[in-house]
């Protein structure tokens, strides 16, 4: 049987060190002089698209033509966060991120994905400031669909197309995020639930959520790697 993991990035992989909101934050200043955009906006498991919607509601008020609106926002967006994530001093990985990335891409019948709110341009920036892009050939992502659970389907078939190989959407599908709307996400379609406690919830509230599988961090390699049926080679 082949296993589809499939990895969230913000606070599941990586912390950005602020670089998205500074960039949004730019973007909302350029375009409509709005400062602070990005206050009292909590983006866990939100998708940037929704995000962008938010802000616009909060601070801009509504607009005739708000997907060309957001259209634009992306556009700025993209271009600021790729300076911003360039000079982040704050960036770093979460623990044992790229220990269990070695280990699930040499392992047989694995294949590994991104599902992430991040729209692609912007999780490809962000993952190549640590050269992770190299994991992951293939993702899910905002700028596919805003709305997250929508997304399982749309990985599946890339992990399909990609590996050349017969998936399905199943309890084979793991889906490893920080937040509960990951695990809704995958719980949404069947799909193993893997919270990961680097962000803003504990593994107990992953869990209540309804997580199959918890940990604090993704330190203990041999533990993820047998948590999704992996044995290190």
């Amino acid at each position: 049987m082949t296993r589809l993991v499939l990895f969230d990035i913000d606070a599941t992989i990586l912390l950005s060190g602020g670089a998205g909101r500074r960039a949004m934050e730019k973007a909302f200043a350029e375009l409509f002089r709005v400062d602070n955009a990005f206050d009292g906006i909590v983006p866990d498991g939100n998708t940037d698209p929704l995000i962008f919607r938010q802000i616009l509601g909060m601070r801009v008020g509504n607009r005739d033509d708000e997907k060309g609106v957001v259209e634009k926002i992306t556009e700025r967006y993209l271009v600021y966060l790729e300076g911003e994530m360039a000079c982040s001093n704050g960036a770093q990985l979460m623990p044992g991120v790229v220990e269990i990335l070695e280990v699930l891409s040499g392992a047989e019948g694995v294949v590994l994905g991104l599902l992430s709110g991040n729209l692609e341009r912007g999780a490809r920036i962000k993952l190549s400031r640590f050269d992770l892009n190299r994991f992951f050939p293939f993702g899910a992502f905002s700028s596919d669909d805003e709305v997250r659970a929508n997304l399982v389907p749309i990985a599946v078939r890339r992990a399909e197309s990609a590996s050349g190989r017969r998936i399905g959407i199943g309890p084979q599908v793991y889906v490893i995020g920080d937040s509960p709307l990951d695990v809704a996400c995958a719980l949404a379609h069947g799909t193993t639930a893997v919270g990961v406690a680097t962000g803003r919830f504990t593994a107990a509230e992953l869990k209540r959520s309804g997580a199959a599988i918890t940990f604090e961090d993704l330190s203990d390699t041999d533990a993820v790697a047998e948590a999704l049926g992996v044995r290190p080679s």
